[in-house]
């Protein structure tokens, strides 16, 4: 450690002063010399979520995603070393305490991923209500059926529910997906995909979970 510290330099932090933003390019690995930093997220709604409070001797800004998913702001006055971040290995050695806070990092980063993949398919409904589709194909494909035709065993506020839109932003999904040459109508109610390999190619925008999730119960169609 004796080498990783040699030339490595100080940062002074004014209280409240921001070290880094969730989002902001991860450029150093930071030591908590003197002082304390806040280590917070935003939620959804605004507030402010603390996590933790880093203290002499603690490293933050470790982890594997190359921006930042967390805020760090000097409770008070506060100095901090900054290293590179391939120091990571060597900054944690045999320390314990430094090993568990890097896999705390770690998971909070997961999280962070995890919970950003849901908000973005969240924002994107056609892609969700393609993935959906090709869930009931690969289910009707597997029962015997027809992997091509979605018939009237689901129901549209099912769907509409599930997928979390209105009725009305499931109709004009399902003429956007008509328009694209993806799918026509069967029947009155039924639903037929036209080209399941584009189909597929939409639906793959989206993260996996949904293609792995159950279906419910009683199976939704589009009426």
């Amino acid at each position: 450690e004796q080498d990783v510290d040699a030339g490595a330099p100080f940062r002074n932090l004014a209280r409240n002063e921001l070290l880094f933003e969730t989002g902001d390019l991860k450029t150093d690995i930071y030591r908590v010399e003197t002082g304390a930093l806040c280590i917070f997220t935003k939620r959804p709604n605004l507030t402010t979520e603390v996590i933790e409070f880093a203290l002499a001797g603690d490293l933050v800004g470790m982890g594997f995603l190359e921006r930042h998913a967390t805020s760090a702001r000097a409770a008070v006055d506060t100095k901090v070393k900054c290293f590179p971040r391939d120091a990571m290995e060597r900054l944690t050695g045999d320390d314990v305490r430094a090993k568990a806070r890097l896999d705390d990092a770690v998971q909070r980063e997961f999280a962070f991923r995890r919970d950003r993949l849901v908000n973005a398919d969240r924002a994107r409904p056609l892609v969700r209500l393609a993935a959906f589709l090709i869930a009931v194909s690969h289910r009707n494909g597997e029962e015997g059926r027809d992997p091509m035709l979605i018939d009237d065993t689901l129901n549209c506020a099912v769907v509409a529910d599930y997928l979390g839109v209105s009725i009305d932003m499931l109709a004009l999904l399902l003429v956007q997906l008509e328009t694209r040459g993806l799918v026509r109508p069967a029947s009155k109610y039924d639903l037929r995909i036209v080209d399941l390999d584009r189909l597929e190619a939409l639906a793959s925008e989206s993260s996996q979970a949904l293609l792995q999730s159950d279906l419910p119960n009683s199976p939704p169609a589009l009426r």
